[in-house]
């Protein structure tokens, strides 16, 4: 029988061998465990590769599928795109892990990116490792109720300034007229809607089912009035009227009502048809530039939008910036227009009752120095885009080809009453004095604008030698950057009596009125002139197949002085200061109404100064053009 003692060692060692076993099946377990699920190193890549694609990471709950799309979900739609990459996958210990994530946000618009790093908690269960994600993991701090949000940070509108600093075009007070569809029931929407239409000017059909369009709670806007034109609308009268708002606010406008058309352009916020046009670039409350220098230069005035990413509360709309990228706000954009000559030029046709224009050029530089529009019958900017036949300011070309072909301004030239050009009849003003008819020199014939002596000479020549002059003298070359512009054409192919037309500045020749001022401000600088708007661009000087000379300008400064001294501007002759230059023209056209009428035009240089008037329905250039473009070189 065993002794005590043996009995107890073999129980202890038989505890131990249990115990070894024990240990050894934890062990086992434990691997077996780990190598049926992983250290979760995998699941921790697998989650930063899920949120790289803006995707739920796999397995994850409906609530935790919930709080991504809730987090992330504006961001993502915004544009953004994230990039997660795992920093460190933590250690396993107890079943968990907590994973550090590297967040790249790469944000729309090249705004730049938004770096961040936060942690994301694995925990192992019955089916494996998978993420459990608390709003922190998303971006820093985040809270239960927050979530993630892209907004705009507007930059400070710029400016448009003139040649010496004064501000045309910027940020300008308004008023926004309307009704408020909260203050009225629904049978007084229509009557309130037509009665406010009708004191503000405005189309009552139209205004009326623009209100019963909008929501019920919606503030229905009428027409947008300048602040400092308040008194011209009847807004007393108005604020009588049930369910009435004036909104105050602020409007990129230029510096006047119909300033300088044409030129300036215009920003708009995007309409609905703008919208759904861009291709996904523009939304609800953006600027449209609408043509000339905001169209050309609207990037520096309307400078870059900065980004804002803000954790929204959704229970009480509170916001915090999580990261911020700065607006750069719009710049002045110096233009070439003199605000004072501007004024004089659009005071000079204000009294017309048809499409007129004034352009101001200065030879030297090319630079517009005024573009004034007449007030009425005015549907587009006819000074800077308009297509008319150019009359007999155009035998400022035809006497450059001339001199080209040999003719003098000495030359005698035929000047009968009337002349035929295959089989075609053309005759002389019927303003001109009939004891000038007959033989005269090229210089009397440029003076008193006689059409038979120019266009008897279509022979000497022909429409390519035309065409070159006129590109001499800069017609037809490409419209400066910030104006759309007409710079005139003359087909070098024309033949018969459409070249003997074009040699009068009528037939298939067009010019605009800035065509014609480029015209004699290269005779008055003596080398092609290109115009210019943008006062920061270069002066240009257009390269043409045939520059000018000093020859050619000397003597078409000499004949020009003399429809000034002996001719039809004679009027100019007094003017103190340096000597005027110029032509007058008269195109006949036919009006929508079949009645032939006469457009009036007139060109002049005076020293470093070139005006061009020109009145749609007019009399003789002398009479009706001349007096306008007077009364600009008198306030110069």
């Amino acid at each position: 029988m065993p002794s005590a003692s043996a009995t107890s060692r073999r129980r202890s060692l038989l505890l131990a061998l249990v115990a070894v076993l024990a240990i050894a099946a934890l062990v086992v377990g434990g691997l077996l465990w780990r190598d049926r699920f992983g250290s979760g190193e995998q699941e921790a890549e697998d989650l930063a590769a899920a949120l790289s694609a803006g995707e739920v990471p796999s397995g994850a709950d409906a609530d935790t599928a919930d709080m991504h799309e809730r987090i992330l979900g504006p961001l993502l739609e915004a544009g953004a795109v994230p990039e997660v990459a795992l920093a460190d996958p933590g250690s396993a210990e107890d079943g968990t892990r907590a994973a550090t994530l590297e967040w790249t946000w790469t944000l729309p618009d090249e705004a730049g990116t938004w770096e961040y790093t936060t942690q994301a908690m694995l925990r192992r269960g019955e089916n494996g490792w998978s993420a459990e994600l608390e709003p922190a993991a998303f971006a820093p701090d985040l809270t239960a109720t927050e979530h993630l949000e892209l907004t705009t940070v507007d930059p400070a509108l710029g400016s448009i300034t003139d040649r010496d600093g004064a501000v045309l075009f910027s940020e300008l007070p308004v008023i926004t007229l309307g009704l408020d569809k909260t203050q009225l029931e629904e049978g007084e929407l229509d009557p309130a809607a037509r009665e406010l239409a009708g004191l503000l000017g405005i189309d009552e059909d139209r205004y009326a089912t623009s209100v019963a369009d909008h929501g019920p709670e919606a503030f229905v806007a009428a027409l947008t009035i300048r602040e400092e034109a308040a008194g011209d609308y009847p807004l007393d009268d108005a604020g009588q009227v049930t369910g009435y708002l004036a909104v105050d606010g602020t409007r990129p406008l230029a510096v006047d009502r119909g300033y300088a058309p044409g030129v300036l352009g215009s920003l708009q916020e995007a309409s609905a048809e703008d919208i759904e046009d861009s291709d996904g670039e523009l939304e609800a409350g953006d600027l449209v530039a609408g043509g000339g220098v905001i169209g050309a230069a609207r990037d520096e005035v309307l400078g870059t939008a900065g980004l804002e990413v803000v954790a929204t509360d959704a229970d009480t709309d509170a916001e915090r910036s999580l990261h911020r990228i700065e607006p750069v706000d719009g710049t002045a954009v110096p233009i070439t227009l003199d605000d004072d000559l501007q004024r004089r030029a659009t005071a000079a046709i204000a009294e017309e009752d048809s499409p007129s224009a004034v352009i101001a050029l200065q030879p030297s530089t090319g630079d517009v120095l005024a573009a004034a529009l007449g007030p009425t019958g005015q549907s587009y900017p006819v000074g800077l885009v308009g297509r008319y036949a150019p009359g007999s300011t155009f035998k400022t070309v035809t006497a450059l080809s001339l001199l080209r072909a040999g003719i003098t301004p000495d030359t005698e030239l035929e000047c009968p009453e009337t002349a035929v050009v295959a089989g075609r009849s053309f005759k002389n003003a019927d303003s001109m004095d009939p004891s000038l008819f007959g033989t005269m020199p090229l210089r009397s014939a440029i003076a008193h604008s006689c059409n038979t002596a120019m266009l008897l000479q279509h022979e000497t020549v022909d429409q390519g030698a035309l065409a070159d002059a006129s590109t001499t003298l800069g017609i037809a070359q490409e419209a400066p950057t910030g104006l759309e512009a007409f710079m005139g054409s003359v087909d070098p192919e024309d033949t018969g009596a459409e070249h003997a037309a074009a040699m009068i500045g009528q037939g298939r020749v067009l010019a605009s009125p800035l065509t014609m001022a480029v015209v004699l401000a290269s005779v008055q600088n003596g080398e092609t002139v290109a115009p210019r708007i943008l006062a920061d661009q270069p002066s240009a000087t257009p390269e043409v197949p045939t520059p000018l000379t000093a020859e050619e300008t000397a003597q078409m400064q000499e004949m020009l002085r003399g429809v000034v001294t002996d001719g039809s501007l004679d009027e100019f002759a007094d003017l103190p200061g340096e000597p005027v230059i110029g032509k007058t023209g008269t195109a006949e056209w036919t009006n929508e109404a079949g009645e032939l009428t006469l457009h009036s035009w007139v060109i002049v240089a005076q020293g470093d100064l070139v005006v061009a008037a020109f009145v749609e329905d007019g009399s003789y250039g002398s009479v009706t053009a001349g007096p306008i473009a007077r009364e600009v070189l008198e306030g110069v």
